[in-house]
């Protein structure tokens, strides 16, 4: 109604009366029925919101589902070429061939591994979004572990004319308690950055003891170079997902996910990670981590020395379960030189029962997938199979390395798990350990 200037909303009551008095009650509700509306539009919009959230974390999950699954299965159809080249490569370059054939053969050994860093990277990256990347703890030898890893730099560093110093403090314990692996992965990623942007002068890595404090050792690693340098205002953004500076530089093949990773593993060390740099002024990186003191004092490579020394008196009988011809033929190059096996390879999973009854048996390699047969599957039939399979060592050959597949192999009775790709050591170690 429209009363004067004024525009309301209003109830209106009329009441007759026998003798034509008229009763009308105006009752303005303009206000009620604004505030109606207004709780109206809300729940409207509320609901409205809910199914728009819902729609879009379905959509989230699915996106999440198909990614997942793609890197899954991109992983396993890489990993086993990748197995492959790695240990012919490593027969290869043992046996009687030429220098210049051994040059090419360490050429696709350095492509096989830069491969190999590419995975891992692409991998890690879908771990740590997804919050399954995790530490192992592990004892092993400080010192052993940075030579190989200046070996390999230095190496990489003389090709390309640069001068590759090392700084050792004295005082750096022999033997830590940690992930070895994820320690490794950082100093590489930092040197192979500054070998990759550094064409002339020093690439120089330094690694001190801070302290040592309540059975912790905490480690200061430092990456100095006199390459191209950083501009400060990208000093932070260096470390976000595949962002890659220097476009311009040749070979530069990185796909920009090495220093969000390193960022990652060192926060994940309750440590942390500094640049130093400026344009044409070269680079240095500060990076402080954290390990556990061990009083472990024995060499772990004599350790593993002395598990593959041979035994060809008493040779062991492994069954094989695969449907890859390059990693059969892997497995059983590397089991043929140890000396020490008999090989039984089964390609289908239908066959791997009936070749186990009444056989002799002393350890089951368990691809994670064989024709349709998972790991988990056959893994509970072997288990159910007899008392004397109760306690046969499996050890499943897996593309499927995720915490949650670890556990998943374990709970169906795995004893253990070798990631692929995998080398002769590591695989011929993790024999070893389940055929004391």
């Amino acid at each position: 109604m429209n009363i004067g200037a004024i525009s309301i909303i209003a109830d209106v009551t009329i009441h007759t009366e026998k003798d034509n008095a008229n009763l009308i009650i105006i009752e303005d509700l303009t206000k009620h029925y604004n505030n109606y509306q207004l709780i109206a539009q809300t729940r409207n919009e509320s609901v409205i919101n809910s199914q728009v959230l819902e729609l879009k974390n379905k959509y989230l999950l699915e996106k999440e589902t198909f990614k997942n699954n793609f890197i899954a299965n991109f992983s396993h159809q890489l990993r086993n070429p990748i197995t492959a080249s790695i240990i012919f490569s490593d027969l290869l370059i043992d046996s009687d061939i030429s220098a210049e054939q051994k040059n090419y053969i360490n050429i696709i050994k350095s492509a096989n591994k830069d491969l190999k860093h590419r995975i891992e990277d692409i991998l890690d990256t879908s771990k740590i979004e997804s919050n399954k990347l995790i530490l192992i703890d592990k004892v092993f030898n400080l010192k052993q572990l940075l030579n190989e890893i200046t070996e390999g730099y230095s190496h990489l560093a003389t090709k390309k004319n640069l001068e590759f110093n090392i700084i050792l403090d004295p005082k750096l314990p022999e033997f830590l308690l940690g992930d070895s692996y994820r320690l490794k992965q950082i100093i590489g990623n930092l040197l192979n950055n500054a070998i990759k942007f550094t064409n002339k002068g020093i690439i120089e890595l330094k690694i001190t003891l801070n302290y040592e404090r309540a059975n912790k050792a905490n480690l200061q690693i430092v990456v100095n170079d006199t390459g191209i340098g950083i501009a400060p205002e990208h000093h932070e953004s260096i470390f976000s997902r595949f962002k890659t500076l220097s476009t311009d530089i040749k070979n530069n093949s990185g796909i920009g996910l090495g220093l969000s990773i390193v960022e990652h593993l060192i926060l994940k060390m309750n440590g942390n990670i500094a640049v130093e740099s400026a344009l044409g002024k070269g680079s240095k990186f500060i990076c402080n981590v954290n390990f556990k003191i061990t009083r472990y004092n024995k060499s772990l490579k004599e350790k593993l020395i002395e598990n593959l020394e041979a035994n060809h008196d008493n040779k062991k009988n492994i069954v094989l379960v695969e449907d890859s011809e390059l990693i059969q033929l892997s497995i059983l190059k590397i089991l043929a030189n140890a000396g020490d096996f008999y090989l039984n390879i089964i390609s289908k999973g239908k066959d791997l029962i009936p070749n186990l009854i009444d056989k002799d048996v002393d350890l089951i390699l368990l691809s994670n997938t064989v024709e349709g047969y998972s790991a988990m599957d056959l893994t509970t039939s072997i288990r159910k199979l007899s008392k004397i399979y109760k306690k046969t060592p499996i050890v499943v050959v897996s593309s499927e390395v995720f915490k949650a597949d670890i556990k998943r192999f374990k709970q169906a009775g795995a004893n253990d798990v070798i990631p692929k790709p995998f080398d002769k050591i590591s695989l011929l170690e993790k024999i070893h350990k389940y055929l004391k």
